[in-house]
Formats: C-alpha cells, sequence, structure tokens
C-alpha cells in the first residue's frame, strides 16, 4: 500500500451499568473518576476527543451534576465528545426480544436528540456477546451508517467489510480484531499496529484506546506527538470512529460482503452458556416483554377508541430495557447487582397487573346480550389456544358452570377447581377451555349451567396411550418417558432431565466427565438415582395431563449390582419435579411444565428428546426472522480458536429440526439454550455455578452463590410435530401463540357485544412487532415483518379507516431510502415485502 497509514486513536470508555460493581459505584467511577478527568484533560488540550456509548449514564448526569452536563454539552457541541453507539442501554443482541433492541436505540437517540440535537451514526457494539442476523436492517432503519463491534466475526481479515442482513440490507461494518482495547497500552501501540494493518481493508486504521471503566490518559497527546515525529510511513491522530468511518467510506473498494449472524468464538468470545446462566433473568424478561408489548397493543387500541393513551407505557420500557442490558440478560455480574433487576420486575408486575384489566375493559364495546367472559387475542389472525379463566360468584348466583356457549356455539370447559357458598352456590371456580378470538380483537362466552359434550370425535386414552387427530403419544408405565408416533412413525422420544456436571462459572459451561452425572433412564453415575413417586393421568374430553412426580436422589444403596438389586434406601434428595404434559383436543402442540426445586450444586439440568433424523443442519429463530445452524458443534474440533464451540447456542422462540418431510419444533417461554447433537434435541433448565468466573479470564474469581439455583422454579417448553417443513407448517406462529397466548377474564354483569376485531394482517406470514402511540403523540405506528423468507403481497385491515399512511424508519421518520408503495384501499392497506423485510408505518386516523 503506497499510503501513508493514518491511525485513529479513539479514547473512549466501556460503561457497564452493572457488573462486578453495583450501579452506584458505576455511576461514580464513570461521572467523578472519568468524564469529570475527561473534561479537565478537554480545558488544557484542544485536540483531545473521547467517546461516550450510553444515554442511561448521560441522564444521571444530567439528574445529579448539571454543571458537568452542560460542559459534555458544549463540547458535544464542538465535536470533541462523540456519542457512538446512543442507545439508552447497550442492549444483548442475542437474548432480547425484536421490539426490545428497537427500543433502546429509540428512546436513547430520542433522548440525543432533544438535549444535544444529536443524529447518532455509528453503533458502537463494544461488548455484547455476538450479534444476531437481523441488525444490519434493524440498524440502517434505526439510522445507523455504520458499525464497529468487538464480538463474533468469523473473519478477521479484512476487519472491514459490508454485513447484510437476512433481507439483504447491508451496513459498512468494522470488527475489532484486537477488541476495544487495542490502543490503551501506550506501550504496545507499535506491536497493535502492525498487527491492525496487515488486517484492514485500506490505509485508515480504527485503534480504540480505552477499557471498562478506565481512566483518560492526560498523556495521550503527547504520545501522538511522538509518534508522528518518529514514524515517516504512518499518522496518528486523536480521532472519532465517525471520521475513521467516513475516511473509511471514501477509500474502500470492493470490500467483501459477509453474511449471517456473528456469533463465532474464533477470535473472541461470546460466551453462548450465559443463555443458561441465572435463568429467573430470561424467564423475567421474556414474561415482560411479552406482556409489556400485549399491553402497549391494545393501549394503542383504546388510544383510537377515546384518545386516552397510558403515560405508564414510557416508563415500563425503560425498566425493561435495563433487564436487556449487556451485563444483565446474561445474568454474568455479582449477586447483589441484581437486586436492582428484581426491583425493576416488581415495578413491571405491580403496574401491568393494575393497568392491563383496565385497558382491557375499556376497549371492550357495550352490546345487547349479557356476557359472562371475555377472551382476547393479540395477534393479528384468528387465534385458537387453551384459556384458563378464574371467576367470582355472589351466593345463589350461579350454582354449577356446565359449558360456555359463543354466537350460538357450545363449547366445552373443564372445571379446574371450584369453591362454594354455604348455600351450596359456586364462589369461586377456575375454568379451561379452548377458545377462538379474532385478530386483534375478542370474543365473548356466556355460561350455560348444564352441560354439553361434543361427542366421540376427540381424544382418547387406551392403556398408556394418548391420541388426538395431531400424533399418539405413549409413556413408559415405569419412569413417565415418552414416544411421539405421527402417521404411525415415531419422530420423538425422550421429555428425559439429564443432570450433568457443571465445573464452569457464569460465563462458561464446563465438565471434566465425558458422560453425564445421571439420566431419567439410569445411565450416568453409580450412586445416584431418579425415583418416581407417581404416574397418572388427568384432565377432561378438552385435553389430557399427564403427570410424573420423580425425585433424584444422591445416594441410593445397594449402589452395586443394580441390576440385580433393587434399591432399599434413598438418602440426600437434591432433586424434587412435578412433570406435567399436555395433550389437547383441537391443539397441534404438546405442552410441557417442570415444577423443579433444586438443591444439587454445580450441575447443568436439560431435558433431552431424541429423533431420528441425521440432518446436519436446523432452523432456529433470530429477531425478525430465522437462520440456518449447524448440528453437532460439541465435537468440533476448533484449533487456535479463542473460544471452542460449547455446542449450545441460544434461540428466540422456536428451533426447527426435519428430514425428509416430517419435523419437530421445540418452542421455548424463556429457556433459549438448546443444543442438537446426535440426533437429540437438548433444552437447558437451568445451571447452578458458584463462581463469576474460574479462572479470571472473562471476569474476577467472585463467589456467586444465587447463581448456584437453590431456588424452586417452573419451566415451560413445547413441542410442536409438523409435516412437511417449518414454513409451510407455520411454525413462527406457533412460536408466537405460545409465548403470548390468549386472555381471558371475567365480565361483570352487563351486556356486551359478542365480538369485534381491530387489526387483521394477511397472509400469516406477517407477524406484528409493534403497535404503539408515536414518539410525537398524535400518530400510530405499527411495525411487522414477514417470517416466512419469502416475497409476499400484505394486506392490513384497522377496524376504522386511516387518514393517512405513510413508511417511516424505526426512529418514526420519513427515510426515502426505506420507502416503497403503498395502496389504501378503505381500512385496508396493501402493499409488497420482501423475505424479511421489517415495514414500519406511522399512520393517522
Amino acid at each position: 500500500m503506497d499510503e501513508k497509514y493514518v491511525i485513529h486513536l479513539v479514547p473512549h470508555t466501556h460503561y457497564d451499568a452493572i457488573w462486578v460493581f453495583t450501579k452506584e459505584d458505576y455511576f461514580y467511577i464513570n461521572i467523578d473518576m472519568i468524564l469529570k478527568a475527561v473534561i479537565k484533560i478537554m480545558e488544557k488540550s484542544k485536540d483531545y476527543k473521547f467517546l461516550i456509548e450510553q444515554t442511561y449514564l448521560l441522564e444521571e448526569i444530567e439528574r445529579r451534576y448539571p454543571r458537568l452536563f452542560d460542559k459534555i454539552k458544549k463540547y458535544i457541541k464542538e465535536g470533541r465528545i462523540e456519542v457512538a453507539d446512543g442507545e439508552y442501554l447497550m442492549a444483548d443482541t442475542m437474548l432480547p426480544q425484536e421490539e426490545t433492541l428497537i427500543r433502546e436505540i429509540l428512546i436513547g437517540k430520542k433522548y440525543l436528540k432533544e438535549k444535544f440535537n444529536l443524529d447518532i451514526e455509528v453503533m458502537w457494539q463494544a461488548d455484547s456477546f455476538g450479534l444476531n442476523a437481523q441488525l444490519p436492517q434493524i440498524y440502517r432503519k434505526c439510522g445507523y451508517k455504520y458499525l464497529a463491534f468487538r464480538r463474533g466475526s468469523p473473519e478477521n481479515k479484512p476487519s472491514e467489510f459490508l454485513w447484510e442482513g437476512l433481507d439483504k440490507t447491508r451496513i459498512l461494518t468494522h470488527f475489532m480484531p484486537l477488541g476495544y482495547r487495542a490502543g490503551l497500552d501506550f506501550k504496545k501501540l507499535e506491536k497493535n499496529f502492525h498487527i491492525l494493518k496487515e488486517l484492514a481493508a485500506t490505509n485508515h486504521i480504527l485503534m480504540p484506546s480505552g477499557s471498562g471503566v478506565t481512566m483518560p490518559q492526560p498523556n495521550t497527546e503527547k504520545v501522538v506527538k511522538k509518534w508522528n515525529k518518529t514514524h515517516k510511513n504512518s499518522k496518528m491522530i486523536i480521532s472519532t470512529s465517525k471520521d475513521f468511518f467516513k475516511k473509511l467510506e471514501e477509500s474502500a473498494k470492493n470490500l467483501p460482503i459477509r453474511k449471517g449472524e456473528m456469533y463465532s468464538g474464533r477470535y473472541s468470545e461470546v460466551f453462548p452458556d450465559v443463555a443458561s446462566s441465572r435463568i429467573w433473568i430470561k424467564k423475567s424478561l421474556r414474561k415482560y416483554e411479552n406482556w409489556l408489548n400485549t399491553f402497549e397493543r391494545f393501549s394503542t387500541i383504546k388510544f383510537l377508541i377515546d384518545n386516552h393513551y397510558p403515560e405508564e407505557i414510557y416508563e415500563c420500557w425503560k425498566k425493561l430495557l435495563f433487564l436487556a442490558f449487556h451485563d444483565v440478560a446474561p445474568g454474568t455480574g455479582v449477586d447483589e447487582v441484581y437486586e436492582e433487576v428484581k426491583q425493576n420486575i416488581k415495578f413491571l408486575k405491580q403496574q401491568l397487573t393494575t393497568l392491563t384489566p383496565k385497558v382491557l375493559k375499556a376497549i371492550t364495546s357495550k352490546g345487547s346480550q349479557k356476557e359472562d367472559i371475555i377472551v382476547y387475542n393479540p395477534f393479528p389472525w384468528d387465534s385458537k389456544d387453551w384459556v384458563e379463566v378464574d371467576l367470582n360468584f355472589e351466593e345463589s348466583q350461579i350454582k354449577s358452570i356446565g359449558t360456555l356457549e359463543c354466537e350460538g356455539e357450545k363449547i366445552d370447559i373443564e372445571i379446574l377447581k371450584e369453591t362454594r357458598h354455604a348455600d351450596g352456590s359456586i364462589k369461586s371456580a377456575r375454568i379451561g377451555f379452548i377458545a377462538e378470538a379474532p385478530p386483534l380483537g375478542y370474543r365473548t362466552y356466556k355460561i350455560l349451567e348444564r352441560g354439553w359434550r361434543k361427542g366421540k370425535n376427540g381424544i382418547k386414552v387406551l392403556d398408556n396411550t394418548i391420541r388426538n387427530r395431531f400424533f399418539e403419544l405413549s409413556y413408559s408405565p415405569k419412569n413417565g418417558l415418552i414416544k411421539v408416533k405421527m402417521d404411525g412413525e415415531e419422530i420423538l422420544k425422550g421429555n428425559e432431565i439429564i443432570l450433568e456436571e457443571e465445573i464452569g462459572d457464569l460465563y462458561n459451561h464446563k465438565e471434566g466427565l465425558k458422560e453425564v452425572l445421571k439420566r431419567e433412564s439410569s445411565s450416568g453415575i453409580k450412586y445416584g438415582a431418579f425415583k418416581v413417586k407417581d404416574i397418572r393421568i388427568g384432565g377432561s374430553d378438552l385435553r389430557k395431563v399427564l403427570e410424573i412426580k420423580v425425585d433424584y436422589y444422591s445416594l441410593r444403596w445397594p449402589y452395586r449390582l443394580t441390576k440385580k438389586w433393587k434399591p432399599r434406601i434413598w438418602r440426600h434428595k437434591s432433586l424434587a419435579c412435578t412433570k406435567k404434559i399436555i395433550i389437547y383436543r383441537d391443539i397441534p402442540r404438546i405442552d410441557f411444565e417442570i415444577k423443579l426445586e433444586n438443591k444439587h450444586p454445580r450441575t447443568r439440568i436439560r431435558v433431552l428428546f431424541e429423533t431420528p433424523f441425521t440432518n446436519p443442519t436446523y432452523n432456529s429463530e433470530t429477531q425478525f426472522g430465522a437462520i440456518t445452524r449447524k448440528t453437532d458443534q460439541y465435537y468440533f474440533a476448533a484449533e487456535d480458536w479463542k473460544e471452542k464451540p460449547s455446542g449450545t447456542s441460544p434461540s428466540l422462540r422456536w428451533i426447527a429440526y426435519e428430514e425428509n418431510g416430517k419435523g419437530v419444533a421445540l418452542l421455548n417461554l424463556g429457556n433459549p439454550e438448546h443444543e442438537i447433537r446426535d440426533g437429540n434435541i437438548y433444552l437447558t433448565l437451568l445451571r447452578s455455578v458458584d463462581l463469576l468466573s474460574t479462572d479470571g479470564k472473562a471476569g474476577p474469581i467472585i463467589p456467586v452463590p444465587d447463581a448456584m439455583e437453590f431456588k424452586e422454579y417452573t419451566f415451560k417448553y413445547s413441542i410442536y410435530p409438523y409435516n412437511g417443513n417449518w414454513k409451510e407448517s407455520k411454525v413462527y406462529k406457533m412460536g408466537y401463540e405460545f409465548n403470548y397466548g390468549l386472555i381471558g377474564l371475567q365480565l361483570d354483569n352487563r351486556a356486551y357485544k359478542t365480538s369485534e376485531s381491530f387489526l387483521e394482517i394477511r397472509p400469516d406470514n406477517i407477524i406484528l412487532t409493534a403497535l404503539k402511540r408515536s414518539e410525537e403523540r398524535d400518530h400510530i405506528i405499527m411495525r411487522f415483518y414477514e417470517a416466512a423468507g419469502k416475497n409476499t403481497k400484505a394486506c392490513l385491515r384497522f377496524f376504522k379507516k386511516p387518514k393517512s399512511v405513510e413508511i417511516v424508519n424505526m426512529l418514526e421518520e420519513k427515510d426515502e431510502e426505506f420507502d416503497k408503495e403503498i395502496i389504501m384501499d378503505g381500512e385496508s392497506i396493501k402493499l409488497s415485502m420482501d423475505p424479511f423485510e421489517i415495514v414500519t408505518l406511522k399512520l393517522e386516523f
């Protein structure tokens, strides 16, 4: 290369909201120890520049230190303090759902625009543990032009490339081969420069000069001047990430195009095993993402009806975004920092529990018929699912609940529990039934005291076999393990709990043994064993519930010649477990529930399903789409990799494994970690670890007793057997329906409209992810994507006619680059969508 190298030295600090210090510790370190020192250097040196990442920190500075905030504002205006990334908090990009990632950016960028008139163009992904495959589209449609990131690139030469999303959107990208500390140690500048220049695509070299909460270096300017005096073939400047990218854009030609997720451990650790650390955080994140998204949708319908919108939504989102932070969602901090997380969860629970019924009832129209139960559907398609409703009655109000009636049709019910008044009338009851509700709307049901049975064409039990019109499930009377047949062919067996050795930490699963500690089918070490206490079938004509109670004892005697002598003595119960397997009459999936009380130290607990498939790849849902991953990565011999593949990966809501026209989808509800090995599907329930890091590499060696997971948990997951492939079988719909579900409530003693639909989207491979009031407060924002990877003509029908509709970006701004034709036809909106394309609409009514 003939041109002189230009080294862009970018002073910065990576801000952790929580990790090995508390939130208050990090405020003190970042504000008093770092940014105040940055300002002092800037007051003495006109050439010094500095990069700040996240607005959560700036928001706190504004609240606590207004004079410091004004100085930061001054230097931002002068271009000497750069804000890159600009998220509210730097999110983990693999575990949170789609909208959470967008709101981190939307709320962060809104703040920066209001306070500093800034439009952030550089996404600075300093520390998230890998990047999902749709981020090029998300980032570009959130106003970013450039991306710099640290972890997950499968290639490092050249370090600059065009990253292409699933929809073919591209973003100019730089991978940090030496991380964000390349220019931190001034003694290593020479060495690191020679490494980076060999990997760079142009003569412009990005050298981040900082670390996690590292003090600024007052001698930076002197070091730069000395470099330029002693080096003829290179020039070093104190720069910004944006200046680097502008120069790169001018000089780069024929950059390679790279596709797919950035989730490789070849050059940097991505820590896939964090997907099972502190599992309560993952479960809580998923629960409140689902709940808040649902609440927001119906609140928007309410806004269209009465022009009132719950102001609490904004604060709820900010609390949720803290849960998505890249050291919160993975659960990789010390125990005490998660007290803040628990407080945020408590806030979300209180707000949503109080507000949700009020909003739902406010959108329910009065009608001519007295109705008793209402079922709300958060999806823009007709949905059919199991619903449970709690009912309360006055004395003498009702003597029995026989069935339900809706629009002349009678619906079977199952009474789950019941209490009665002194006169024998019903005081309270919990009932379950298979409800159907119209797209993003509701349907009401009337209680009839007399019962009714649909007939014989339903669910059948014969000996140890349960059969419906979709599949046949049999179970072992010995241990409760199952087999599933479809069209007479076995496609699945197991639901087997396996205990594995865990000598790892919050970041990494590690094992010394090359075999499991124990499987329910008895293989494993000699001392421990599972003991089945009870197996029974309950339920009704609507569904059958197979319940297995099984405990694990770390010691049983005799523990030798176990095939000859049955156990006589059981000691040291370390696992108490109740498994439920639910098969429905009219729903083509099998739901599983495991109540687990764990006292087993240092273990990974997984559920195993065996399949007959040998396909070397499977499909996994990612944010706004699906990707293909390889199986059997556990065996991959990764030489000279920073991080050997562990075999496990996170998914969003589902994975699908298929072969020869048949498949099995595993749907999760906050248990994202899975593995496919030797044709077997594993779902991780939890990992019990006692150290933040075992070797001091990923973090300090600090005990984390709370991460031992000596807790009681309820895990829910589901299996969806299907014919064809995942696209034809609409696995993506099943994933959403299992996660969000229908909502059933009891109505008061008044007359209501029997059903209503507020929004329908056709076809159903167009998935709604957001329906909200605009940030301007006078429009509606609607976001959706194509989920099956095919060109689609979408049709959206509202319950009232929009006055105007326009395509906007994810910041809710007009952007000519992403514009497309929209056809308005009365209450309907029609447009064409590319595979995995995300569209955001701004509507005025």
